[in-house]
């Protein structure tokens, strides 16, 4: 759950939820009622595995850093690191297949992050290019590398995954993890983090893939390995033994999540630092992008406070549409396949806020609002027309609003002849049809 979603956990409450015991922002979900389902299609809640969660929180980002997400798809882990940098930082979500990157462009889309960077790119060669010359290679302070494996942590739910036949079971696997882990050393800058992470048991992709990198560092350079807790978890160390061979004593640094200590599935993590003089680069500011001109529809409908304009810039892409994406945005010289989030909608006569970028806009508008009561939130997501409570008017020529409930932002609508609110919420949202959804959990 994002932290700035959690003041909004009063309004409109849900009622099956169990804090983590690790984490502020984790829930165990012992029922999915009509509030959850609310929270989760407003970019509330991301459905993960409680293992996996902990892999972002090992990494210790912090505001401002500039990451990479190796192998990415579907988005989860990318979700997590960019709430963790924040508006003023960047992520960079990569992975070798496209079209398992169209799921995390609609989570960007949801949980408003307009800090991501989408590239494709095998990431065993991920590109070591520099942005302005040849001798400049971009590096980043931190890399998560979530290897593709054998998947055995997730037996509890899938026991296929144990037998010997399974197809997940692929002999080259450690040859093409250990590559990933090192193409992820090569792209840390100085003095940064990497965290590698499977979701399997077997030690040969895991302490004896980074048994390799420690022991035998090559050109991408040497890291170290960083014990860590993580409070409220039960983590067991790695091994330094394992069929008959000793590893780096240090391999008990990286730690093990086992099924049975936490009630979770099964993963594997290993912090490594890197080693070297502490060098953090400047990285160029996109040269395309520009400040939200408030002078002009629809901006100047709302009226957004400063705090936007600082935060956000608008990187134009075509006649019809553009995007939101962070003002820390650099220019990279990488195959960015989606920057940020969706922007404006300007498929009709006059350009209005997208479903994605209007819940973000709501909490800097200073006009063009209605506020709803609770009772009237899931009415407005199954595109019912409602009764607003107070409705603040746009600056300018237009009927659009920007519809909240207390701290909680629920998207466009439009404000019909008797002063009524028409919603614009869209019928599908993250792959669900809205209203059988909601119709369908619990009351």
């Amino acid at each position: 759950m994002p932290e700035g979603h959690r003041s909004a956990l009063e309004v409109c409450p849900p009622s099956g939820l169990e804090p983590l015991s690790w984490t502020r922002n984790g829930f165990r979900i012992r029922a999915k009622d009509r509030p959850f389902g609310a929270h989760f299609l407003l970019g509330g809640f991301l459905i993960q595995e409680e293992a996996a969660m902990m892999a972002v929180q090992a990494m210790g980002l912090q505001p401002g850093e500039r990451v990479l997400d190796l192998c990415a798809a579907p988005g989860n882990k990318t979700v997590h690191m960019a709430e963790a940098v924040g508006i003023h930082g960047c992520v960079v979500g990569n992975d070798v297949s496209a079209a398992r990157l169209q799921v995390l462009r609609g989570l960007v889309d949801r949980f408003r992050l307009p800090q991501v960077l989408l590239t494709v790119h095998d990431g065993t060669s991920f590109p070591d290019r520099s942005l302005e010359s040849s001798d400049v290679p971009v590096r980043f302070d931190a890399v998560l590398v979530d290897v593709p494996c054998s998947c055995e942590g997730t037996s509890r739910k899938n026991p296929s995954v144990l037998r010997p036949g399974s197809r997940n079971r692929d002999a080259s696997l450690p040859d093409t993890q250990e590559a990933l882990l090192r193409r992820a050393i090569r792209l840390t800058r100085p003095g940064g983090r990497v965290l590698y992470a499977t979701c399997t048991f077997a030690p040969e992709e895991n302490e004896m893939v980074v048994n390799r990198v420690v022991s035998r560092p090559g050109r991408e350079g040497s890291v170290s390995i960083e014990p860590f807790e993580i409070q409220g978890a039960r983590l067991d160390p790695g091994i330094d033994h394992w069929n008959g061979q000793t590893l780096h004593p240090s391999l008990v640094g990286t730690r093990r999540i086992w099924p049975h200590r936490n009630d979770t599935g099964g993963f594997f993590l290993a912090l490594l630092r890197k080693e070297g003089t502490v060098v953090r680069d400047d990285w160029p500011a996109h040269p395309d992008t520009k400040v939200a001109d408030s002078g002009v529809l629809p901006w100047s409908a709302y009226a957004p406070d400063e705090a936007f304009h600082h935060a956000f810039r608008i990187l134009p892409t075509d006649r019809r549409r553009n995007r939101l994406v962070g003002a820390a945005t650099p220019e990279l010289p990488f195959n960015v396949v989606s920057a940020g989030m969706s922007g404006l909608s300007q498929a009709s006569r006059y350009s209005r806020p997208s479903s994605g970028l209007a819940p973000l806009l709501a909490h800097h508008a200073q006009a063009g609002t209605a506020d709803l009561s609770q009772d009237d939130i899931l009415p407005f997501l199954c595109r019912q027309t409602v009764d607003p409570l107070e409705l603040v008017p746009p600056c300018d020529r237009t009927r659009y609003v920007l519809v909240r409930s207390g701290p909680l932002a629920l998207g466009m609508g439009h404000v019909d002849s008797t002063g009524r609110i028409d919603s614009l919420f869209p019928v599908n949202q993250a792959g669900l049809s809205v209203s059988e959804w909601l119709d369908g959990l619990e009351r």
